[in-house]
């Protein structure tokens, strides 16, 4: 037996609920479900073991005793001397140290990287030369800088170069 489906129509009832409607009824279910797990959250799980904290009051026949502070009298016993200057040799750590510093900020196979960080470096109010070396048949272009005497100058430049984020190798050299 033949049916011929184009035929039947769907009855669309004209009697239904509005679009709006099953939004509100969904918005309020959904603030209604939200709130039941917010809820749940501070319900203890197991309520003959759980434990409400009551905070005790205070008797007050108790005394409170202040806590005493000892750097009153701590601080003026420790004085520090200022020093009048400064100079750049008083942080020299061995006065007849025949050692300088330099600080490697790069190594590169071709001048010209070479040359650009150098100039970087220049812009930072660094003393920076370039040094070439040869290893087996290549050559390295050697960013370095100093020399630094002391080693509050090459902590300064150390600084310096991380600010820049320039990462730097210290090295120990005979004074030049």
């Amino acid at each position: 037996m033949t049916h011929d489906f184009a035929k039947l129509h769907s009855t669309v009832n004209s009697s239904s609920i509005p679009g709006w409607v099953w939004f509100l009824t969904g918005l309020v279910a959904g603030i209604f479900v939200s709130f039941l797990v917010y809820l749940w959250k501070f319900v203890p799980s197991d309520p003959q073991t759980a434990e409400f904290s009551i905070q005790p009051k205070a008797e007050p026949d108790q005394i409170v005793e202040e806590m005493r502070f000892d750097f009153y009298d701590l601080f003026p016993k420790s004085e520090v001397p200022i020093v009048d200057g400064y100079n750049s040799e008083s942080f020299r750590v061995d006065a007849g140290s025949p050692f300088d510093y330099l600080l490697q900020a790069g190594s590169f196979r071709h001048p010209d990287d070479a040359d650009r960080l150098r100039a970087e470096l220049i812009l930072l109010g660094m003393e920076v030369f370039v040094k070439e070396i040869r290893i087996d048949k290549d050559t390295w272009y050697r960013v370095m800088v100093g020399p630094l005497h002391t080693d509050l100058d090459l902590n300064r430049a150390q600084d310096k170069l991380a600010e820049a984020d320039i990462e730097s190798l210290p090295l120990k050299v005979p004074q030049l």
